[in-house]
């Protein structure tokens, strides 16, 4: 997820004033809360796997001297899969880099925030196709994800409304039940989760070797 914010310049030369909690760091810098918690949450909902250890180099290139704005990072997940996180606020180039690649013995899945309707499938006979919303798709096609016909930009807007949606079913069902379930809304567990990767990550780039995540005591899940 890489991004440009902190060493871009205006057209007259000035420098960015981003906000003021955005330039604090504290023991987990900032930038991990800003952006690796939703790479955190990406990668646990689209291979749900755990992470076990990480090694990780944070740098601060930006225009705000001791300020954490680069982090690069190895991973170590459950069914040993092998992962790789980068996240900058100094990657000149990058308005919103966010992209997904996932690896396979059988195919690869590529998908970009920047071209956000159309995800690249490569398969290990060497055959490629690109999946849109015109195309057959289980999931997408539905109304939820289609409020307009394929042709015409969607999806970050509806994508917000998809999840206060999701919210509010989550609480109804707690109040009628006591309990919830849901595969859309993330728990509690998974947020400590996320902060215990970081920790281990800061701590990587301190000793500069591998660290072990403290894996949240309840397993995080979905609900």
């Amino acid at each position: 997820m890489p991004q440009e914010g902190f060493i871009r310049v205006d057209e007259k030369g000035n420098k960015p004033k981003p906000q003021a909690w955005r330039l604090s760091d504290k023991e987990i810098p900032t930038i991990y809360l800003d952006l690796a918690s939703h790479l955190h949450q990406l990668v646990d909902y689209t291979i749900e796997q755990k992470p076990i250890s990480v090694v990780a180099n944070q740098d601060s290139d930006g225009w705000f001297n001791n300020i954490i704005d680069n982090v690069s990072c190895l991973c170590r997940y459950t069914t040993n899969i092998q992962g790789l996180v980068w996240f900058s606020k100094s990657a000149l180039g990058h308005r919103n880099g966010l992209k997904l690649r996932i690896y396979g013995s059988e195919g690869s899945a590529v998908w970009e925030q920047m071209n956000p309707e159309e995800l690249l499938l490569s398969y290990a006979n060497g055959h490629k196709e690109i999946l849109d919303r015109a195309s057959h798709t289980e999931i997408a096609s539905i109304n939820r994800y289609t409020r307009f016909k394929a042709g015409h930009p969607a999806g970050f807007v509806e994508a917000f409304a998809n999840l206060y949606c999701d919210f509010a079913q989550a609480l109804l069902e707690y109040k009628l039940k006591g309990e919830w379930k849901s595969n859309e809304v993330f728990s509690v567990e998974l947020a400590l989760e996320g902060l215990k990767m970081f920790e281990a990550m800061v701590k990587s780039s301190i000793s500069k070797k591998w660290e072990n995540i403290e894996l949240v005591i309840k397993e995080a899940v979905h609900g």
